[in-house]
This record gives structure tokens, sequence and C-alpha cells, in this order.
């Protein structure tokens, strides 16, 4: 095998550890090809610069397998053979010729070259480990499909050919981290930092993600890292893409559909019928589409290995999930559907849900822990108990009563002849109160089907709860403050009206005075395990989830009216403020300007995620104003 120059070029030094721009990119125009006849090998390059100071044979060298589309199957097997045994002649100074046999187009050869290559990278990586950030770079980057390879991602999943190909870079990567045990925190990096961006397209993401958890079935030391890699990406997706964002969309597809005409409708029902797998499931938003497939795909990977009869491998999940979900979910803001990883994986154990739900307690009642984790963590245990059908009512009798216990202890050591009941002062107890409020009035069904869970709901005594100094009333939710007063009176547990009315007339006062709400007046507050959107992933959660359903009296109930959750947060703002209007008495007419003001007010501080899961709720001021 013989080097022909096409060009004569001047001999630069290569004695340097890291040659020059100016001598790679004059390596780069050489064009040589191989010669059957004869041969030259890699020994013989570097021979000929550590002996006789002649780097021409070198930089032809390195030029031809740059321009690899020259070299045939064969020449690259021998070129590749060769390597492997002059493996102790790489030294820094002959780095370059190192770097572009990593960077050879492997893949797109024979099966003879992929094997030459494999054990060509091992054994590289096991004698030089000053290459591995270099390698495991390019290892890393065929996990990102590019972008003419969206037909070998039909549905999100790689066909046949494809996942063969990824197969040896899998065996790779297993093997790595069987010799070399210090490549492991290497491939973790790069996983990190080569994520794509998360506005690529929806087959880009979810191939990477594919390729992510494909590492863990084969190496369970990255499994907690990988997770928490993967559910950190779709956070800043889910944050991305808010609940109005997806549900304008969403809406805006169903406007259009209403104004085609009936001879089109027609026609549609058959595309319908047939594409009715496809492209009927898909999200408008693309965020929410790529998010969708994600969770799909997450789910099917913990529904996977939760059943599995090896339970030790599940508990690893759950043990990953759990620090992920106290590093990253609980603490994060205006995140919609990633928190329902833990929500599912939950039902799949009940073990699971009844750790989860002393965690939370726990948070809930630990002076130590900053005020907003615990408010976000009584969000979450209230959400969980009311949204999961896994959850006995046994356990939300339990957690009920342990609010209630906390609550009143906590009213009783305030001080009533001189007290500060500012929200900024009492955010937890406040966020109790409400969780204790919502819950009852979410699950009023079932805790009033009987004389036995009645006579517990009136051991909570809800009565001097709601009468306390602190008046917990005044800054709930005003869904999940009329909603609880419509159960409490239809039972005769509590009677709250009286104090929503006399509510209304101080914070109806302030607003005369101050022409805004204040601050204190309302209770940031969100719900994690409000309704979910997604279309694909959101068929494994329907079959867990639970939706609002009053009791019989409730209906029966003239205050609050009809409560239902067809749509839970369509049109949510203008319904609210549309029903606030509606239901208002003669002496608020006359002052229509200011009222119409708080309802404004109302709908700014509520506008994350605050639906408790009660519809068009109608908050009847009494009249006794009249």
């Amino acid at each position: 095998m013989s080097i022909i120059s096409e060009s004569q070029s001047p001999i630069t030094s290569i004695l340097k550890p890291f040659p020059s721009s100016r001598t790679t990119a004059r390596l780069s125009q050489i064009k040589v090809r191989f010669d059957e006849t004869s041969t030259i090998s890699i020994r013989t390059a570097i021979e000929a610069v550590n002996v006789e100071k002649d780097g021409k044979l070198y930089e032809k060298l390195v030029a031809t397998i740059k321009n690899e589309n020259e070299l045939t199957d064969n020449d690259l097997c021998n070129l590749l053979f060769d390597a492997k045994f002059c493996l102790n002649l790489f030294e820094s100074k002959f780095s370059l010729i190192v770097e572009s046999l990593i960077a050879i187009d492997w893949l797109s050869r024979n099966d003879e070259c992929k094997e030459i290559y494999k054990d060509f990278i091992i054994e590289l990586l096991v004698a030089h480990n000053n290459y591995a950030t270099l390698a495991i770079t390019n290892l890393v980057s065929y996990f990102i499909p590019k972008d003419s390879e969206a037909d070998s991602w039909p549905n999100y999943e790689p066909n046949k050919s494809k996942k063969s190909t990824l197969e040896h870079i899998h065996e790779i990567i297993k093997r790595l981290t069987a010799v070399i045990p210090m490549v492991q925190n290497i491939i973790l990096m790069k996983l990190r930092t080569m994520f794509p961006y998360f506005k690529r397209p929806t087959y880009v993401i979810t191939g990477y993600i594919y390729n992510m958890l494909w590492i863990t079935e084969y190496t369970n030391v990255f499994r907690e890292e990988i997770l928490e890699i993967l559910l950190n990406a779709l956070i800043a997706i889910d944050v991305s893409c808010p609940r109005s964002e997806i549900e304008e969309a969403e809406d805006e597809d169903d406007g259009e559909d209403e104004d085609s005409s009936d001879e089109e409708m027609d026609e549609e029902m058959f595309k319908i019928d047939d594409l009715n797998s496809g492209i009927s499931q898909q999200m408008k938003n693309p965020l929410a589409e790529t998010l969708d497939v994600c969770m799909n795909k997450v789910f099917a990977y913990l529904e996977k290995h939760a059943k599995e009869s090896d339970s030790t491998k599940a508990d690893h999940i759950y043990q990953a999930l759990i620090k992920i979900f106290e590093n990253h979910i609980l603490p994060t803001h205006n995140s919609h559907h990633v928190q329902f990883c833990i929500f599912y994986f939950c039902s799949l154990k009940s073990t699971f849900a009844t750790n989860f739900i002393n965690l939370l307690s726990h948070k809930v009642c630990n002076p130590t822990i900053s005020a907003t984790i615990r408010q976000a963590s009584v969000g979450y245990l209230a959400s969980l108990l009311a949204r999961a059908q896994y959850i006995p009512l046994a356990t939300v009798k339990i957690k009920l009563c342990e609010f209630s216990n906390w609550a009143h202890q906590y009213i009783q050591q305030s001080d009533s002849a001189q007290y500060n009941n500012s929200l900024k002062a009492h955010k937890v107890f406040y966020a109790v109160c409400q969780a204790i409020f919502y819950i009852i009035a979410f699950r009023s069904k079932h805790l009033t089907s009987n004389q036995k869970n009645l006579a517990f709901l009136q051991s909570l005594q809800l009565a001097s709860l709601v009468t306390c100094h602190l008046n917990p009333l005044r800054v709930c939710l005003p869904a999940v403050s009329t909603a609880f007063a419509g159960v409490t009176r239809a039972h005769q547990l509590a009677y709250c009206h009286t104090i929503l009315e006399r509510n209304a007339r101080r914070k109806l006062a302030t607003i005369y005075s101050t022409n805004c709400e204040t601050p204190d007046e309302c209770l940031e507050t969100f719900f994690p395990f409000d309704p979910y959107l997604l279309k694909k992933s959101g068929k494994k959660i329907d079959q867990i989830y639970l939706h609002y359903q009053p009791s019989d009296a409730e209906e029966s109930s003239t205050v609050p009216d009809e409560i239902n959750e067809p749509n839970l947060h369509k049109n949510r703002t203008r319904k609210h403020t549309e029903s606030m209007n509606e239901d208002i008495d003669d002496f608020i007419q006359d002052k229509r300007q200011k009222v119409v003001e708080l309802g404004k007010s109302f709908t700014d501080s509520y506008s994350y995620s605050v639906s408790p899961g009660f519809h068009t709720i109608r908050i009847r001021i009494c009249k006794t104003f009249t």
C-alpha cells in the first residue's frame, strides 16, 4: 500500500504536542489514495518522524484518514488493525492521527470494520485514558438522531436497521464501563451536556431519551443519574409550555372544526377513522407533543421495572425518583406534568404511595424546612389525597386527622390577644387549613357516604377551625372555600357563609380605601396533580385519576350551586369572573367597577394552576347585604 500525493507541499514540524491550526488546514487539503500493490503502516509513518525527522508520510497518512470516503472497507480494516498494534507509539505529539481514527464514520462500514473499530477503541482507552473524553463524545453524538433520520424513527421508535446500528454503540459503552470504571463519570457528563435543545424536533429528543434509558438496562450504576438528567430535561420542557398555551392550542383546533361545513366534516370522518391512533392523538402544541411522547416513554419504563420479579430494582427506582422529587421537582414552580411520574409510580405498589405520603407529611411538620417547601409539600399531599384513586379512604382520613390536630394545636399556641394574622406570618398554617378544606370538598362523596364517616368529620372540629382568630377562610382560594362551605352546610358540620360574607365586606372595604387588593389577602397555592392534559401518556393517568364527584346532599344544596368538572381548566379565568358578576347582589351592583377590579386581581393572583378541580363554581354573596 502506498500513498500518492497529488500536490507537493513543504514539510512542517510535527514535533509539537498539538499541531497548529495552519498545519491542520493544510492536512485537510491533501488528497491521497491507497494503492493495493504496496503497503505502508502507521508504525512506519511514526518512526519516520521520530528517527528521520521526516513528517511527510505522517501528514499524508492523517490526510488519508480524514478523507475516509476514498478508503475501501478493506483499507480501513487494515488501518485499524495496524493501529491496534501501535498503541504504545501514540504519544501526545501524535494525537492528530488518534483523533482522526476516533472520528471515522465506522458505522457505515461492513461488520468486520465495526468489530475491529470497537476493539481498537477499547484497547486505546485502556492504554491512553486521556482520549476517553473525545471517544465518549463521539459515541454519545450517535445518540442524537440527525435531521435526515426522521424516517428511521417511526412512531418515535427506531426501526430495525437503526436499532441494529445503535447496538454497536451500546456494546462499546457496556464494555468500557466494565473495564474502565473512570469513564462512568465522563459518560454521565456527556449525556448531560449533549442533551438536545428542547425545541428540536420530537424524534430527536425522544431518540436521545430512548438511548439514555437503554443504557440503564445493562448498567445499573447509571440508573439514578440518568433518570435525574432525563427528568431535569423534561422539567425544562414542561415549564416552557404552560397549561394556558396547551389549552389554547387545543381550543383553536376545536374552533376550526366547528367552523367547517357539514360536507367537510363527513369527509374528515373517514380520515379520522383511519388515523385515529396517530394524528388524532397528537398535541397541537409542538412542545406539548414532545413532552407527551417523552412522558409516555418514562411511564412505560417505570411500569416495566415496577412489575419485574426483582423488587430490588423497583425499590432503587423509587429511591431515585424520591431524590429527584426533593431536589428538582418539589422546588420547581409552574410544572404541570413531570410530577405525574411519581404519581404514576406510586400507583404500581402500595408501599410506594404510603412512603411518599409519609415523606410529604414529615416535610409539612418539620419546622427546620423553609416555609416555601413546606407549603409546596402541603399542596402535593392535598392534591395526591384528592386525586389518586389508589389511595384508600382510610389513609385520607388519617391524614385529615393529622392535619386537623396540627392546625388546632397551632391555634392554641398562638396568642389570640396579640397576634399577627398576616398571611406571611402563618403561611404554613393557612396552607394546611386550605388542604383540609380542599380534601373534604373534593372527597365529600366518600367522606359523607355513611354515619361513621360523618362522625369522623364531626370529630375534626371544623367549626372551631373556621371561626378561629386566624380566619383561614379569608385567604383560601374562592373555589375551595365556597365548595367547602357547601359541604359543611349540607351536612351541618360548620356554617361558613357568614364568615365568607364578612370576609367579602372586609375585602370590598379594603378595595375602596386602596383601589387595589392587598397581596396578603390571597394564598398563593397550586395543585400539582390538576388534570393531565397530554393525550398519549394521559391514558395511563386516566386509569388511576379521580375527578370531582359531588355528593347527593351537595347537589341538592342551594349554596353553592352545581359543581362539576367536565373541562377543568378551559376558560377558567373568564368563567370565574362571569360567575361572580352573574350572582352579585344589589349592593355590589351599585359599585360594579370596584368588584370588577377585585375579580381581576383574583385572576392575576390565581393565574398559575390554582383550579382545585371545581369547575363553574358560583360564589353567592347572600342577600344579607340588602
